[in-house]
């Protein structure tokens, strides 16, 4: 067999190799960390807390999305319309998307009722 062929079969095995290796090191190095820590009487759920539900995520993800939308309707538009390069078109995205975000900002201010946002 030619040499050339051996490279793709080697880089697979060594990437194949490298993830699993990672993944079962630091699968192996948290059971001995919880093993540890149940021994010495420690309750491990009190190190990794779950995270708490943003009531308001999908809020923010809808608004984030229509701004991108918009950014991209008016980048239509401003292209066909007149002769600016691809930058403007980027920077319609990113304004829109960043307006949605800046909205969403608004209404959960609006709405917080703790006071610690």
């Amino acid at each position: 067999m030619e040499e050339s062929m051996w490279v793709p079969i080697f880089a697979m095995f060594t990437t194949c190799g490298t993830t699993f290796g990672l993944v079962f090191y630091y699968l192996h190095t948290r059971n001995k960390q919880r093993l540890a820590m149940l021994e010495k009487g420690v309750d491990p759920k009190t190190f990794c807390p779950r995270p708490t539900a943003n009531k308001y995520a999908s809020l923010k993800w809808s608004l984030l999305l229509i701004g991108v939308s918009l950014g991209l309707l008016f980048a239509s538009i401003l292209d066909s319309n007149t002769e600016l390069n691809e930058g403007a078109q980027f920077a319609m995205v990113l304004f829109f998307g960043g307006l949605g975000l800046l909205v969403y900002y608004f209404i959960i201010r609006k709405n917080d009722k703790d006071g610690d946002l």
